[in-house]
């Protein structure tokens, strides 16, 4: 568990384009460990003005303009719940917007991390699902 004292001193002085994200990753860990992110970023508390949140949650957002989705999730993501993109799904597919869902099984929330991504099977299929999927929905002729 990260100290307060040192995650708030990892943010420092610097704008966020002038440092590097190993320099503030403790202030990141702290504010999701303790639920502060909303209050820390945003500025705003979701228990009191939930309504200021709604515009920057994308499941609330989706109408028939929105452009193709792909979203890609690991099912034991323990940072963002699969549920999540469950539910993004489901309201893609309510107001028929193009979308593709890649459920990565037995997956976490950094699924290509390994030094041995380029080798692993899963990830280069994903990796060719992804280049379908941009294909199929390039509204340029690339």
């Amino acid at each position: 568990m990260i100290q307060k004292n040192r995650a708030y001193a990892s943010v420092g002085k610097l704008h966020l384009s002038e440092g590097d994200w190993e320099d503030r990753s403790d202030f990141y860990l702290y504010c999701r460990q303790q639920g502060l992110w909303p209050q820390e970023v945003g500025g705003q508390d979701p228990q009191i003005n939930p309504d200021w949140f709604a515009r920057f949650c994308p499941v609330q957002n989706v109408t028939g303009n929105y452009p193709p989705t792909l979203l890609i999730h690991g099912d034991e993501d323990t940072d963002v719940p699969y549920e999540k993109s469950l539910e993004m799904d489901a309201a893609l597919e309510h107001c028929h917007v193009k979308h593709q869902l890649i459920t990565l099984k037995g997956r976490g929330h950094v699924f290509d991390a390994a030094l041995d991504a380029p080798k692993d099977p899963v990830l280069s299929r994903l990796l060719d699902q992804v280049v379908e999927f941009l294909k199929q929905h390039n509204d340029n002729g690339l």
